[in-house]
């Protein structure tokens, strides 16, 4: 099986991507915000939002569909394995709008994969993604954080495949482990 076989509906999509708990730390109402503040500008960016059921996900489901959202926010249960790594190469980036992250996962899984990353200053791993530009990085706010997914948005393709090969070179010089240099655990602990 692949990715689309389980997401039919995201194919031909240009879609980013959230994988993580529906938690109030985790900025999902800032993303959901964010997206209703560019909606009335007319700019449509979809997002596949991945994560546990819980009483948190309905109320997120709720606040999409009353923003009328609904064709613009996709929703999965928990994605792991060949479908989580099918999900972020399909994807154009990750979205963690968190309020506060000590490392952020699924930022550097991202990351491996060459798909640039959309956070904020609240995730301890920003300095890192912004020394190589491998997304952006904004305050854990809607109005800031509309900012930075308009700019990726109207970014031409030749900026986002620079995008993408600085997010896979951030991977490699930061985060990967098999790599001599101790940076990876150096960072943890920073933190």
């Amino acid at each position: 099986k692949t990715f689309y076989n389980k997401f039919p509906y995201l194919k031909n999509k240009k879609f980013l991507l959230f994988l993580g708990r529906f938690h109030e730390k985790k900025g999902c109402k800032i993303l959901i915000n964010s997206l209703k503040k560019l909606s009335n500008k007319n700019i449509k960016i979809n997002v596949l939002f991945a994560g546990p059921n819980n009483k948190n996900k309905n109320e997120l489901i709720n606040l999409s569909k009353k923003y009328g959202l609904e064709k613009r926010i996709f929703w999965s249960d928990v994605i792991i394995n060949d479908f989580k790594w099918g999900a972020i190469l399909a994807s154009s980036g990750m979205v963690l709008s968190s309020r506060g992250e000590n490392f952020g996962v699924s930022l550097v899984e991202s990351l491996r994969f060459a798909r640039p990353v959309f956070t904020t200053y609240k995730v301890n791993i920003y300095k890192e993604i912004l020394d190589a530009k491998a997304g952006f990085i904004s305050k854990d706010n809607p109005d800031d954080f509309s900012l930075i997914l308009e700019k990726f948005y109207k970014f031409k393709n030749s900026e986002l495949k620079i995008l993408s090969i600085n997010a896979y070179k951030c991977f490699k010089k930061n985060f990967d482990l098999s790599v001599g240099k101790n940076n990876f655990l150096n960072l943890i602990n920073k933190n």
